[in-house]
């Protein structure tokens, strides 16, 4: 009898281990997913800019985000920052952006994304203003997306116009 009992203990003992290694695997599994998806944020955020939808950039972001770029005083709040990044086409200008992501890094509800950028900006019968630099860009993780939460950019000798004329 106590062979028969120590089978059945093992095998439940087996029969768990499977399960935490089957959440294991799927925890891993979705932060891949979250990996992905936070390498993509930048594309989405460019995307939507570009097309001037300004109701589908602002859903890419918290209701509390945060910009600071260089050269400006802080922005605090989405609607804010839609509003700071509508000043140039609602002037009659265009802004053309490239991101190149250096670094994404996905943990947990936070996630980090660095990127070298550039923006050339151009308003009819003026010289194209064009600027590059670095952002640091923090995100969170809700409703299964990632929202941009914090966004800060500032113009560094390492990354420059040059890197985006390739």
């Amino acid at each position: 009898m106590k062979p028969v009992l120590a089978i059945a203990l093992l095998a439940l003992l087996g029969s768990a281990c499977s399960a935490d290694e089957r959440l294991s695997s799927a925890s891993a599994a979705a932060q891949t997913d979250r990996s992905a998806l936070l390498d993509q944020a930048g594309a989405q955020w460019l995307e939507a800019y570009q097309k001037q939808d300004w109701q589908q950039l602002r859903s890419l972001y918290t209701d509390d985000a945060v910009l600071m770029t260089h050269g400006q005083p802080k922005i605090e709040g989405a609607d804010n920052i839609i509003e700071f990044l509508q000043r140039i086409p609602d002037a009659g200008g265009t802004v053309r952006f490239r991101f190149t992501n250096e670094e994404a890094i996905a943990d947990g509800d936070y996630g980090t994304v660095t990127a070298k950028y550039y923006m050339a900006i151009a308003f009819p019968g003026q010289d194209t203003m064009e600027v590059a630099g670095r952002s640091l860009l923090i995100y969170k993780w809700r409703n299964g997306q990632w929202l941009l939460w914090r966004d800060i950019d500032n113009q560094a000798p390492d990354a420059t116009v040059a890197d985006f004329a390739r």
